[in-house]
């Protein structure tokens, strides 16, 4: 019987033109992306990827010299992704209760992939002045100003969507924060087990937290 981490002949793709560097990494990338979305981080093991990319192992290790490297490319890719997909939600002119529902909705999304590894790039971006678990510092920065992109543009959502309610954001420096942790519970409630033990279907809890969190984070505009 074929171990359990044993590359499919399926799962093998055909090599790409020798020369063709720039097809070659989205190869190696293309991979690695399946194989997170279908088994999620820990099944990374470079020399099956390898074969799944049609490299060799040496070729991908001149491309990614470890997994954290190639998580954190993709993980900054999937943020930029993640903020385009935000931009027309932010513009769409909605009111607060209904912006943070489309939020947290689209976090979980993000969650149900990358998310219970945040805790590893939060670890990588935490000190973007030096290498860091073996990933490039031009790849911290670029993690970095991702993660400031795409909080910048929520907060500007929310604020304008308070504002149409005649309410304000009560902190602006706490509340990324706040939203951030809050989304991450959910998120992880709604990908883990637990989430068969809920009595009420999920759009309701969605839009219970949404309605409050609306609440936690903003103001009567003259208060």
């Amino acid at each position: 019987m074929a171990k359990s981490n044993d590359v499919r002949i399926a799962d093998r793709r055909p090599p790409t033109r020798w020369g063709d560097r720039e097809q070659r990494r989205a190869d190696i990338l293309d991979a690695a992306r399946t194989r997170i979305a279908e088994r999620g981080y820990l099944s990374l093991n470079m020399r099956d990827l390898a074969a799944g990319a049609g490299v060799s192992p040496a070729t991908l290790y001149s491309y990614f010299a470890t997994k954290e490297e190639l998580f954190a490319t993709l993980y900054a890719e999937a943020i930029r992704a993640h903020t385009a997909a935000f931009r027309p939600v932010a513009e769409a002119g909605h009111d607060l209760d209904t912006l943070l529902r489309h939020m947290c909705e689209a976090h979980i999304d993000l969650y149900r992939t990358y998310g219970r590894h945040f805790t590893l790039w939060s670890a990588m971006r935490h000190d973007a002045a030096a290498d860091a678990g073996g990933v490039p510092k031009a790849l911290l920065v670029e993690l970095r100003a991702a993660t400031v992109e795409h909080n910048r543009l929520q907060m500007e959502a929310i604020r304008a969507a308070a504002a149409r309610g005649g309410r304000r954001v009560v902190d602006d420096r706490l509340v990324p924060s706040y939203l951030w942790s809050t989304m991450n519970g959910l998120a992880d409630h709604f990908t883990s087990e637990r989430r068969v033990l809920d009595p009420f279907p999920a759009a309701a809890l969605l839009e219970f937290a949404a309605a409050r969190l609306a609440v936690a984070i903003t103001v009567p505009a003259g208060g």
